[in-house]
C-alpha cells in the first residue's frame, strides 16, 4: 500500500498505468487460458494416451502448448517472486507512510493498482508459500521422466501441474470482474460460469471413468465397459512362469473413446441415465457415485440459477404490464374518455421505451445529495449553458440555475403555454419537438436546445403565441422569480444590464425570423391506403401478428429441413411445406415493400410520414445484405438445377429468426386492442411452453438428420435402424407418411432433456453420441430450469386478486 501511494505521486506514474492494465489483462487471460489448458490436457493424456512423452515428432501439439504454458507460468512465478521480494526491502529501508487527506490523490486508482498488480502480502509466511506452490505446479517435471525413466509415466510427472486447479476459480471471478461491464444480466453470466463447471467437471468424470476402466482391465478383472461398448479388446496370457499378462488392443481412436467417456460422464452427472454405459465392477461404481455426487451438486445450482434467472430476466416488463392493468381498472373505474386513456397509454409506452421501467425520481431521490446534484447538472447543465445570455457564466452560476430549473414531460398536442397566458420564464427543449402556434398558423418548430420567451426572465409578458408539443417532449423552465435572485446574489449590475440588452435583442430577431419563415401545420395523411400506414391503426397491428406468425413458421419449418437435409429428397417428397414457405417468402417480400416505403413510424410520439425519412429509418434498422439473403429464393431458382438442394437453400431464412423477439410485444398490443384480458403470469406460462416446445422440435429434428448423417458417412449403425429393429416397438418409421418417424425423434428428444433417460432409444454410433453429449448438456440443464420457471408462474397466477383476497380477511 505504501509503495502504490509513493508510486501515485511520482509524475510518471500515470503514464505506466495504461501499460499496467495492460499486462494486468493479458496475466488474467493467459492465467485462466493455460490454467483450464493444463487441467483438460493432462487429465486427458492420462487416460487416453498412456504412452505418452514429450516429442514434438508424435505429440508436437501438446509439446508446444505445454511449452507456452510452462514459459508463461514461469514469468507469472519471476514476477511475483520479485515484487515479493521489493516490497519487503521497500518496507524494511522506508519509513512508515501515512495516507495524506487532502485529495490531490485518486483512491480509486490505488486501488485499481492494487488489484491490478495481485501483489501477495508483505512480511508473511503465506507470500512465500504461495511462491512455492506457484513453482512447484510450474516445473516441467516430465523432462525429468527422459532423463530417469527413457520417457515412461511421463503423465505421472505432469500431475504437478493439476496443483494449479486450486486457483482457478479466482482466475474465473477475475475473468468475470473484466468481462462484467459488458456482460449485460448478472444472472446469464452466471449460468455461463455454471455450464463451464459442468462441463469442465464432465471431461475430467469421463477421463476418470475411462482410466478407472482401464486399470481395472490392466489387473485382470473380467469385464469392463469400454470392453463391452468394443473400444477395446482385452487379451491375458500366462507365462512360462505361470504369471498373467494383460494387453489391451484398441479397437476405436482416443477421440471416439473420449466422446463415450463424455457421453456417459453427461449423461450420469445431469441424471438423464441412459442406461446403456453402466458400471461393471465396484472400481467403476465407485467412480460413478463419485460422478454423481458432483453432477447433482452442480446440476442443482445450474437448474436453480437458471430458474432465477429465467424469473427475473423479464420482470421489470411484467411490473410495468401489472401497473398497466392498474391503471386500466382505475381509468374504466373513472369512465375516463377515451381520448384521455389513449393519451395515458401512450405517455406510459414512451417512458417504457426511453426508461424501460426505470423509475427516474426514485433513483434521483436515493442518490446522495452530491450525487444527485452531478446527475441533475449531467442532465440540465449543457441545455441551459446554451442560452447566448448565459455563454460565458461561471460553473457557480449554472450549478445554482440547474438547482431552480423546473423539467416537465408532455404528450402529443399538450399546450405549454396558452395564448395570453402570462410567461413564467425560459423555455428551453430538452428532447422532442415543440410548435409555436399563432392560431392554426406555425410560427416556429423548436428541437433540442432551442429556446423560447428567454427576455421573459427580466420582465412579465404575456404570450401572444402557444407553445404547443408536437409529440412527447422534456421541456425545462427557468423560472423568472428564481434567475433573478441568482443573478443578483452573483453577478454585479454592470452584467445584468449586459444580459438583459441581449435576451431583448434575440428576442427581436426571433420574431423577425418567424414572420420571415414561419411556415404552415403539417397534417398527416389520412385518405385511403395511408390511413392504414399510421403506427397506430387496427391494420399495422394485425400486421405485426401477421409478421410473428410468419416468424414462427421459419422457426418450425427450418429444422423439418434439417430432417431432408443429406438425404436425396426432391421437392415432390414435401410439397405442402415447401409450398407454404414459399407464401411466406412472399409475404415477407410485401412487407419489405411497405416497411421500405410505406409504413410510417413515431418518434418521440411525432408521425413521420415522409417517404424519405421512412426509407431513411428502413435502412438504419436493417441490414440490407442480411435482408436479401433472407427475402432472395435462392431455394427456388435451384430447383431448375434439382430439388434435391431445395432444403440446403431454405437455410437461409434463419436469418430472420433473431427478428422474432422485436415482434413479441405485437401480441401484447393486439390483445389489448381486441379488449382480452389476460393473466400476465399465465401469458408467462404459456409463453414458456411455446419455448420448450420450440427447443424440442429443434433438437427431434436434428437427431433425425444425425441417423441419415450416419448412412451417408458410412456408418455401420444408426438409431433409426435400431430402433426400428426393436421388438417392442411395432410401428414403421414409414408409417403416417413418416409422421411416426418424426414423433419418435421429437420423443427421444423430450426424454433426453427431460432427464427421464428411458434406454429404448441410445446412440450407435460416435456422431450420434457426439450429438447426444451437447444435447444432454445444454438441454438437460435448460428444460429442468424452464420447468422450474413455469412453476413460479403459476404461483402468480392471479397475484393481485390474491392479495386483494388476502387484505380483506385480515381486515376481517
Amino acid at each position: 500500500m505504501r509503495q502504490t501511494i509513493l508510486n501515485a505521486k511520482l509524475p510518471w506514474a500515470k503514464r505506466q498505468q495504461p501499460t499496467q492494465r495492460a499486462e494486468a489483462e493479458f496475466i488474467r487471460w493467459g492465467r485462466a487460458i493455460f490454467t483450464i489448458y493444463l487441467i483438460a490436457s493432462i487429465s486427458f493424456r492420462v487416460a487416453f494416451t498412456p504412452d505418452f512423452m514429450p516429442s514434438l515428432r508424435q505429440y508436437p501439439g501438446f509439446v508446444i502448448l505445454d511449452l507456452l504454458a510452462t514459459t508463461f507460468f514461469t514469468y507469472e512465478t519471476i514476477k511475483l517472486t520479485r515484487l515479493t521480494l521489493s516490497q519487503r526491502s521497500r518496507s524494511s529501508i522506508l519509513p512508515e507512510y501515512e495516507s495524506p487527506k487532502d485529495d490531490s490523490v485518486n483512491h480509486d486508482s490505488l486501488r485499481h493498482n492494487e488489484e491490478t498488480v495481485d501483489s501477495p502480502l508483505p512480511r508473511t509466511i503465506w507470500s512465500y508459500w504461495r511462491i512455492f506452490f506457484y513453482a512447484i505446479s510450474t516445473v516441467p517435471f516430465e523432462y525429468f521422466s527422459i532423463l530417469l525413466l527413457e520417457g515412461d509415466w511421463a503423465n505421472c510427472f505432469m500431475l504437478n501441474r493439476l496443483l494449479r486447479i486450486y486457483f482457478l476459480p479466482k482466475y474465473l471471478k477475475d475473468l468475470s470482474s473484466v468481462t462484467g461491464q459488458e456482460s449485460g444480466h448478472i444472472g446469464v453470466q452466471r449460468t455461463w460460469l455454471y455450464f463451464f463447471t459442468m462441463a469442465l467437471a464432465g471431461h475430467i468424470c469421463g477421463c476418470g471413468f475411462f482410466f478407472v476402466a482401464r486399470w481395472q482391465a490392466l489387473g485382470g478383472f473380467a469385464l469392463t465397459w469400454p470392453e463391452v461398448s468394443g473400444i477395446y479388446s482385452v487379451d491375458v496370457t500366462t507365462t512360462v512362469e505361470g504369471r498373467r499378462q494383460v494387453e489391451l488392443t484398441m479397437k476405436s481412436t482416443a477421440a471416439e473413446a473420449y466422446i463415450n467417456s463424455l457421453y456417459w460422464a453427461y449423461i450420469t452427472m445431469i441424471t438423464t441415465g441412459f442406461g446403456d454405459i453402466v458400471p461393471l465392477h465396484i472400481a467403476e461404481t465407485a467412480w460413478c457415485i463419485f460422478s454423481m455426487f458432483v453432477g447433482v451438486i452442480i446440476t442443482a445450482l445450474t437448474i436453480a440459477n437458471l430458474q432465477r434467472t429465467i424469473g427475473q430476466f423479464d420482470a421489470a416488463r411484467l411490473n410495468f404490464q401489472r401497473k398497466m392493468e392498474l391503471i386500466k381498472i382505475f381509468m374504466q373505474y373513472r369512465c375516463l374518455p377515451k381520448d384521455i386513456q389513449d393519451r395515458v397509454m401512450s405517455f406510459y409506452d414512451y417512458q417504457w421505451r426511453v426508461l424501460k421501467g426505470a423509475d427516474e425520481e426514485k433513483f434521483l431521490m436515493e442518490l446522495p445529495r452530491t450525487l444527485q446534484q452531478q446527475v441533475t447538472n449531467y442532465m440540465c447543465r449543457d441545455i441551459i449553458a446554451s442560452l447566448p445570455i448565459l455563454r460565458r457564466a461561471n460553473r457557480a452560476l449554472l450549478n445554482a440555475l440547474v438547482e431552480c430549473a423546473e423539467m416537465n414531460i408532455y404528450s402529443p398536442h399538450d399546450e405549454i403555454v396558452k395564448c395570453g397566458e402570462k410567461i413564467r420564464g425560459a423555455i428551453l427543449v430538452s428532447h422532442g419537438e415543440v410548435e409555436v402556434m399563432r392560431g392554426n398558423i406555425t410560427e416556429r418548430k423548436m428541437k433540442r436546445l432551442d429556446r423560447f420567451a428567454q427576455e421573459c426572465l427580466f420582465v412579465d409578458k404575456n404570450s401572444i403565441y402557444s407553445v404547443v408539443s408536437k409529440g412527447f417532449s422534456e421541456v425545462i423552465l427557468i423560472p423568472r422569480k428564481d434567475f433573478q435572485q441568482i443573478i443578483n446574489s452573483q453577478c454585479d449590475k454592470e452584467h445584468i444590464a449586459q444580459i438583459q440588452e441581449t435576451a431583448s435583442t434575440l428576442s427581436k430577431a426571433t420574431t423577425k425570423a418567424n414572420k420571415m419563415f414561419g411556415s404552415g401545420e403539417d397534417i398527416t395523411p389520412t385518405d385511403g391506403f395511408k390511413k392504414h400506414c399510421h403506427p397506430n391503426s387496427f391494420f399495422r397491428k394485425l400486421w405485426a401478428c401477421l409478421v410473428l406468425l410468419g416468424l414462427i413458421f421459419y422457426t418450425f419449418s427450418i429444422p423439418l429441413s434439417f430432417m431432408h437435409l443429406v438425404e436425396n429428397a426432391p421437392i415432390s417428397d414435401t410439397p405442402i411445406l415447401l409450398s407454404l414457405g414459399y407464401a411466406t417468402d412472399l409475404f415477407f417480400w410485401v412487407d419489405a415493400i411497405l416497411e421500405w416505403n410505406y409504413f410510417f413510424y413515431l418518434e418521440s410520439g411525432l408521425v413521420v410520414f415522409d417517404r424519405d425519412h421512412i426509407r431513411q429509418k428502413f435502412y438504419q434498422q436493417h441490414n440490407f445484405a442480411k435482408e436479401v439473403l433472407g427475402l432472395v429464393p435462392f431455394d427456388l431458382a435451384i430447383c431448375f438445377f434439382g430439388g434435391r438442394f431445395c432444403h440446403h437453400f431454405r437455410l437461409a431464412k434463419l436469418i430472420r429468426l433473431p427478428k422474432i423477439l422485436m415482434h413479441m410485444e405485437s401480441v401484447d398490443v393486439m390483445l389489448s386492442e381486441l379488449k382480452i384480458d389476460i393473466d400476465l403470469s399465465l401469458y408467462r406460462v404459456i409463453k414458456l411452453n411455446i419455448v420448450m416446445i420450440v427447443v424440442c422440435h429443434w433438437c427431434g429434428c436434428l437427431w433425425y438428420m444425425m441417423a441419415s448423417l450416419s448412412i451417408l458417412l458410412g456408418q455401420s449403425q444408426n438409431w433409426r435402424e435400431a430402433d426400428e429393429n426393436n421388438e417392442l416397438f411395432s410401428i414403421s418409421h414409414s408409417d403416417f407418411g413418416g409422421f411416426a418417424a418424426y414423433l419418435r425423434s421429437i420423443y427421444w428428444a423430450i426424454v433426453g432433456m427431460s432427464t427421464v433417460g428411458y434406454g429404448d432409444i441410445v446412440p450407435t454410433n460416435i456422431i450420434e453420441t457426439t450429438f447426444a453429449t451437447v444435447v444432454i448438456l445444454f438441454g438437460g440443464l435448460v428444460l429442468p430450469a424452464v420447468v422450474g420457471g413455469l412453476a413460479a408462474y403459476i404461483s402468480n397466477l392471479k397475484v393481485t386478486a390474491k392479495l386483494f383476497q388476502k387484505r380483506i380477511t385480515k381486515v376481517r
